[in-house]
């Protein structure tokens, strides 16, 4: 036997087989996309905050930027209307009708069959002429303060001061002659009254009317531009807002597959801070571009209509004074301007188009009462031409229903109210398009810039898992 003997298994056994159980080592799955390797991770989630940061800015920007240029629009058009247009359409009138009561001044006097009545109203014409002429002097003050009107205003005051002068010298010389009968006025005194109803409709009144134009046609534009300022606006924060909104939901399920957690609540609350301002926005500028449309339909036209009525008719009334004192010659032309004064009375008042079904009583009143002053025109006229000047003197000047001068008083009056009522439409629609954005300004910074601190602190929480 030898030193070494190697036992050998007994001829025809199998081997024996030791099992080895290899065991697998558990690989940690690293986040996606490598965050975790290196400084590439930080980089990106900066980058990701920075780009959020930037459009939650623009969309305070757009935002406070339409608020404030919106409400600038509504409130230089309310100003455009209410201390502009509508001071300078009582101008025009107050002038025409100035005029009227000076003629009137001329038409009383002593009765053709007894010298010892006196025939006619003088004193009211009077009374009401010198109210006129203080209104208009407030009124010239008032359109003083607009520098871009001043030449006008001035012509306006230069020709009025000529008006005042030959008119004034017309009642003095009239008032020279105290028992002279009524309706015939001394010739010297007819003529200068004359020359100062040249002015009126010559200069003033032409000037009048363009300066009331002028801004009626400016508030149009503002209308247009306001309307048209607020749509764009609430575009523009549409367009960046779902911009914003779109880049935080992708960021929010970024961070969801990168970081395995469902949701990042600060994330969550910047994205419906920028939602509110979004919604909010584009709902407030919307409603306030259909409010300044309103204030345009419902207000301003339907106003400029009837402001232009109301000057006309008191250019009637003047025509119809004058045609009643002047001769057969110049009575033929004011005739035919009282005439064709009272067709644009006939379409300016009719409601067809203007009136809303509220408003159509309203208007039915208003014409109602112009049927009234046509229908004293109709039997002045008719007494005038059957030689009873008398009558027709008195029918002219008297304060009574029946009579011209009241007719006219109670239609002009009843006139201005609803002319007032379509104006303070205006101006409901127009305040409600400025007090639409009234705490806009605030309402997006505010919450934008809490979702702005809210963006940073969520990262804030990411950002230290790298340290």
């Amino acid at each position: 036997m030898t030193t070494s003997q190697v036992t050998r298994p007994p001829a025809g056994d199998p081997p024996a087989v030791v099992a080895l159980t290899v065991r697998q080592l558990e690989t940690i799955r690293a986040p996606r996309r490598g965050l975790r390797r290196g400084k590439a991770g930080p980089r990106r989630l900066g980058a990701r905050a920075v780009t959020a940061l930037a459009l939650l800015a623009a969309l305070c920007a757009v935002a406070v930027a339409g608020a404030i240029g919106v409400r600038s629009d509504t409130a230089g058009l309310r100003d455009a209307v209410t201390q502009r247009a509508a001071v300078a359409g009582q101008l025009r009138f107050a002038l025409a009708d100035l005029d009227a009561q000076r003629a009137d001044t001329l038409a009383p006097g002593r009765s053709a069959t007894d010298a010892q009545v006196e025939v006619g109203n003088q004193l009211i014409a009077l009374i009401t002429a010198q109210q006129r002429r203080a209104e208009i002097s407030d009124l010239l003050r008032q359109l003083a303060a607009d520098r871009s009107q001043s030449v006008r205003v001035r012509d306006l005051l230069d020709g009025l001061g000529r008006y005042d002068d030959l008119s004034g010298r017309a009642a003095y010389v009239d008032e020279q002659q105290p028992d002279r009968t009524a309706g015939h006025p001394p010739p010297r005194a007819v003529a200068m009254n004359v020359q100062a109803g040249q002015i009126m409709h010559d200069q003033l009144l032409p000037e009048a009317t363009e300066l009331s134009a002028g801004y009626e046609a400016k508030a149009a534009q503002l209308e247009s531009a306001a309307h048209s300022a607020a749509l764009c606006w609430a575009l523009v924060i549409g367009v960046v807002g779902l911009l914003t909104l779109g880049f935080l939901l992708w960021w929010q399920w970024e961070l969801a597959t990168d970081y395995r957690r469902l949701f990042n609540l600060a994330l969550v609350a910047a994205t419906a801070a920028a939602l509110l301002v979004t919604l909010v926005g584009t709902l407030a500028l919307t409603s306030s571009a259909d409010a300044v449309t309103a204030a345009g339909r419902e207000g301003l036209r339907p106003w400029s209509r009837l402001a232009e009525a109301r000057a006309t008719a008191a250019q009637a009334a003047a025509s119809e004074s004058r045609w009643f004192v002047h001769d057969a010659a110049y009575g033929v032309a004011d005739q035919r301007q009282f005439d064709g004064l009272v067709k644009q009375l006939d379409g300016l008042l009719s409601p067809d188009g203007y009136a809303t079904a509220a408003e159509r009583a309203a208007y039915e009143d208003v014409l109602t009462r112009y049927r009234h002053f046509l229908a004293d025109d109709k039997r002045l006229r008719s007494l005038k031409s059957r030689g009873r000047t008398d009558e027709a003197a008195v029918v002219l000047t008297n304060v009574g229903r029946g009579d011209v001068a009241f007719d006219f008083w109670d239609f002009a009056t009843t006139l201005d109210v609803l002319a007032g009522r379509q104006l303070d439409d205006f101006d409901t629609h127009a305040r409600a398009a400025h007090d639409d954005l009234a705490a806009w300004p605030q309402i997006p910074a505010g919450a934008l810039g809490a979702a702005g601190l809210l963006v940073l602190l969520a990262v804030r929480a990411r950002f230290a898992e790298y340290r």
